[in-house]
């Protein structure tokens, strides 16, 4: 038994009186049909034997009795668990979901999503079906093992005996059978979920796989991981197969010798027919109990393999950057930004080169800020920095004089329209993309937000307009008016703070001229910071800051760091020779 798999159906299925009821209400219902009913048969068949009908028919009545009530008593929990089951089932789908996706971004960098994804649906499926398997057949299993070969030791010491030999000898077979095969059942389900991942992973970038013309690749490289996967099944069947042939001769054995023992002897149940029919009926029904045991152990073992990684994510340490035990209340309002002695490396690694070292940098409220610099520079790095996607080693961000460590990470974020370098759009509808962080959104709102972006002629053209399913990453759309999407969404969360990253790197020519222009009417009275490589992007900002390996080199207005004759200046003559 899986320690960290029980502990989790207890803390969840568990927590619920429901379960509870469900579970005694079928453990009730086997003992009744398992237990008692084959103790009332011998008992009456006893009776018969001696001419004793009217205790035969008294019999009758009773089973007939108890039957009734424990079914009606096993309906009723069936009910009950169905509801609990389904209740459980939407708790714990939303509480993985919240703790799949508040992961820190160093968790989605170094993880396959497509994995995850197929994680997602397996873990919690899983779950509900292990609950399922301990309730039903676990419980009506162990029913039908204990109780009959007390009861059987009770009618005859030898018969009982025989008995309980034969349930240890089949635990103790099938639970070392089961950890023989469990090093190939954890390498199938680990190939699945790497397969599950490839297959997300070319799907996703579809127009890459295509355009590759390495197709038949692809699906070799597929069809391999397939043979991996079958090779761990076959192993693990054939160890199955192999071990199953010595567990079926005992079993033969022992079942034979109890009949004997049931032939030659007498008991104190109105003498040997009833011993006789309490033998037979409970011996066939724990051969039939021990024969079904490898596959209830498969399939406990299956989900098992199929939760237990999971739950690594579930209660792995995949947040260093946590929220304070107490955060204090955020709601900027002027949208100053100052950063002090900043000091920022990816990793704990002493020996990763430093991003930042002691940077500081000021951005007043409603200040139109271009960041620009060759790649590398740390632009990006520092707006991951202002979201809190990453967090410093030393030094201090301040919004607005509160430092964002200070504030909760959603809070934070929701202030700050965030416009990232790739546009990423949902498979939804545009309007559902534009109203993406603001769904109470009218259609006035959406729509002018649209016109902001200058995403409202090519939206109009679409076949069913702002109704038209983007596809997966908005596959449907061009660079160009997807990032308009984007921006729109970015402008309808009227956020007191927007982060440009690359926002017009997707745009021709002609939209970034037109987005040029549109930028006073989308930034507004805000602050905002336009990181960009373009420096006709942000040459009309209040200030430009040039970022060289980490450190801002130049400062100043467009025309200011013209007459510096710089790297500006340089990186300008050579966008616009």
């Amino acid at each position: 038994m899986n320690k960290k798999v029980i502990k989790y159906l207890f803390a969840t299925y568990g927590r619920k009186p429901g379960m509870w009821f469900a579970i005694f209400a079928e453990t009730i219902r086997a003992f009744n049909g398992r237990v008692i009913t084959v103790v009332l048969l011998a008992t009456m068949a006893a009776a018969v034997s001696t001419g004793d009908l009217k205790r035969a028919q008294n019999i009758i009545l009773l089973w007939a009795g108890l039957t009734v009530v424990t079914t009606i008593l096993s309906s009723a929990g069936e009910l009950v668990a169905q509801f609990t089951e389904n209740e459980v089932y939407g708790e714990e789908m939303k509480r993985y979901y919240s703790k799949l996706t508040n992961k820190d971004m160093a968790f989605y960098r170094n993880t396959h999503t497509g994995s995850l994804t197929a994680m997602f649906r397996q873990f919690i499926d899983s779950g509900m079906l292990l609950i399922r398997l301990v309730r039903g057949d676990i419980t009506r299993t162990f029913i039908s093992l204990t109780f009959p070969a007390v009861v059987l030791l009770i009618a005859s010491w030898q018969i009982g005996v025989v008995a309980i030999i034969l349930i240890v000898v089949q635990i103790i077979y099938m639970v070392w059978a089961s950890s023989k095969a469990n090093k190939y059942r954890f390498a199938a389900h680990e190939v699945y979920r790497e397969i599950s991942g490839e297959v997300a992973d070319d799907v996703t970038n579809i127009i890459a796989y295509k355009s590759s013309g390495k197709e038949k690749a692809a699906t070799k490289r597929i069809s391999d991981l397939r043979d991996r996967e079958r090779s761990a099944f076959w192993e693990r069947r054939k160890i199955g197969v192999y071990l199953d042939f010595p567990r079926n001769i005992v079993t033969i054995i022992l079942i034979t010798i109890a009949f004997w023992f049931a032939i030659d002897s007498s008991s104190s149940l109105s003498g040997t027919v009833g011993l006789l029919v309490l033998t037979i009926t409970y011996m066939f029904q724990i051969l039939r109990n021990v024969t079904d045991l490898p596959d209830i152990i498969t399939r406990y073992d299956d989900l098992v393999t199929k939760i237990e990684p999971t739950m690594e994510i579930l209660t792995g340490d995949y947040e260093k950057i946590k929220n304070k035990p107490k955060t204090i209340a955020f709601s900027p309002s002027k949208g100053q930004i100052k950063i002090q002695n900043l000091n920022f490396k990816y990793g704990d690694d002493k020996s990763t080169q430093d991003i930042f070292s002691n940077l500081n940098l000021t951005i007043d409220g409603g200040q139109k800020l271009g960041i620009v610099g060759l790649s590398g520079a740390g632009k990006s790095t520092l707006a991951s920095l202002i979201m809190r996607f990453d967090d410093i080693q030393s030094g201090e961000i301040l919004v607005d004089g509160v430092d964002i460590r200070d504030v909760d990470q959603s809070e934070l974020r929701s202030k700050i329209a965030y416009v990232p370098q790739e546009p990423i759009l949902f498979h939804r509808s545009v309007r559902e993309n534009i109203a993406y962080h603001n769904h109470n959104a009218t259609d006035a709102e959406i729509e002018s937000a649209a016109r902001a972006a200058h995403a409202h002629e090519f939206i109009e053209k679409l076949p069913k307009k702002y109704e038209t399913i983007v596809g997966e990453r908005g596959v449907k759309l061009s660079g160009g008016q997807k990032q308009r999407v984007v921006i729109a969404r970015a402008i309808l969360k009227k956020a007191p703070i927007l982060l440009f990253d690359e926002a017009t790197s997707a745009l021709d020519s002609e939209s970034e001229h037109i987005i040029q222009k549109a930028l006073p009417e989308i930034i507004g009275s805000h602050t905002a910071i336009i990181i960009a490589h373009r420096l006709s992007t942000v040459a009309g900002l209040d200030k430009i800051i040039v970022m060289h390996d980490g450190k801002i080199v130049e400062e100043g207005t467009h025309k200011q760091l013209l007459a510096q004759k710089g790297r500006y200046y340089s990186l300008w003559k050579r966008q616009t020779a």
